[in-house]
């Protein structure tokens, strides 16, 4: 361990903790375990954010880059050549299939997850291994199982913990499925996105166990939801004041934004004037995540244009919505009205109070999902 490594890590250990983002139980984790080992190579954006450039470990500036509050990709396109490719030609194009998390998120995450001493943990996406060693190092590795479908990533990961002293259970499969061998857990966290929970995750967590994950939304929303399993196998929560998002679960089908907003550019429908505040927008917003929940099929593109913004809302029914915010008004048509659906979710939101994202609650049981607004007795959807 270089001094100059120790030094960058007491000092992000600082930040995060002035912050407020890190906990005192999570602070010896994060001050013993070295990022740095699990990113010797990773990606970094260019100045116009529109590629990603390779970055070498031991490259100048490279280790002040891990140890800041940063989120850094680690794979592109499911393809580790990609970075090589980077490293010989520049940057790239390319969509993140892995990253190592933003350590402020991962120290709420952590902190929310609010394990004990001898609770059995599974986290649902390895990544680097980084986030799985801080569970060790808090828990013990035989109480921590983690999973990734990538076997590459599982194998790289499984011998960076290997490397500082760690040994939990690092298993490549589909994290959908959990991993029963090891359940049940008392705690279950996903490193990732899913559109749903899985049934599975239900059943491998013991009552009154906890599961933390983040719903994949194309509309955005970072919706981050802290679920409790009760007696009956079902669960309840709500959703954390954090924002939060993840890359989704390769198992988890996307929309096809770009190609829904074509087909809905070459069609007519209603127009009205829109009573919104404001666009739709990925900023944290509880209304915004509250859409985010009960749309979850929705997709959004924001388009920049020389005569102003304007934003498209796209469901793979056919359903559109084109949001001229500039002028505050909105064309939509399709089987459904995207548009009024949002406005009458910001009415009923509204109505309630407007209550904070903590106050915006799930219920998944046998019969289905529930949301509602303050309290379970509240349900809106």
């Amino acid at each position: 361990m270089t001094a100059a490594a120790e030094h960058l890590r007491n000092r992000l250990v600082n930040e995060l903790t002035g912050h407020g983002w890190l906990a005192d139980a999570w602070r010896p984790a994060f001050t013993a375990v070295p990022r740095h080992l699990f990113l010797p190579r990773f990606f970094r954006q260019t100045p116009d954010r529109s590629r990603y450039e390779a970055v070498d470990g031991s490259d100048p500036g490279a280790l002040e880059l891990v140890y800041s509050n940063s989120v850094l990709p680690t794979q592109l396109d499911g393809d580790d050549a990609r970075w090589d490719e980077s490293r010989h030609h520049g940057p790239i194009d390319g969509v993140p299939t892995c990253s190592s998390t933003q350590p402020a998120l991962m120290a709420v995450m952590l902190d929310a997850l609010d394990v004990a001493d001898g609770h059995r943990v599974l986290e649902v996406g390895t990544g680097t291994g980084y986030n799985a060693t801080l569970l060790a190092h808090r828990l013990g590795s035989p109480l921590v199982t983690t999973v990734d479908i990538d076997a590459g990533l599982v194998r790289r990961a499984r011998q960076s913990l290997a490397a500082v002293g760690y040994a939990p259970t690092v298993a490549a499969t589909d994290g959908a499925a959990g991993y029963p061998g090891n359940a049940p857990y008392d705690r279950i966290i996903a490193t990732c996105s899913v559109p749903r929970v899985p049934a599975v995750w239900l059943t491998q967590t013991r009552p009154g166990g906890v599961i933390l994950t983040n719903l994949h939304r194309e509309i955005g929303g970072g919706l981050l939801l802290r679920l409790t399993v009760d007696e009956t196998g079902a669960a309840s929560g709500h959703l954390l004041d954090d924002y939060g998002a993840f890359m989704p679960l390769r198992s988890c089908p996307t929309t096809r934004t770009s190609t829904l907003v074509r087909a809905a550019s070459q069609a007519s429908g209603d127009m009205h004037e829109t009573h919104l505040p404001g666009p739709l927008a990925d900023d944290g917003e509880a209304w915004t995540a509250l859409v985010a929940l009960l749309l979850p099929d929705v997709a959004r593109l924001d388009i920049d244009r020389p005569d102003g913004p304007v934003q498209w809302l796209v469901h793979p029914d056919g359903s559109w919505a084109y949001h001229d915010i500039s002028t505050h008004t909105v064309e939509q048509g399709g089987p459904r009205r995207l548009w009024t659906e949002v406005e009458d979710l910001y009415s009923r939101w509204t109505a309630h109070g407007k209550p904070t994202r903590p106050h915006i609650g799930v219920t998944i049981a046998s019969t289905g999902q529930q949301v509602w607004l303050n309290d379970p007795g509240e349900i809106i959807g």
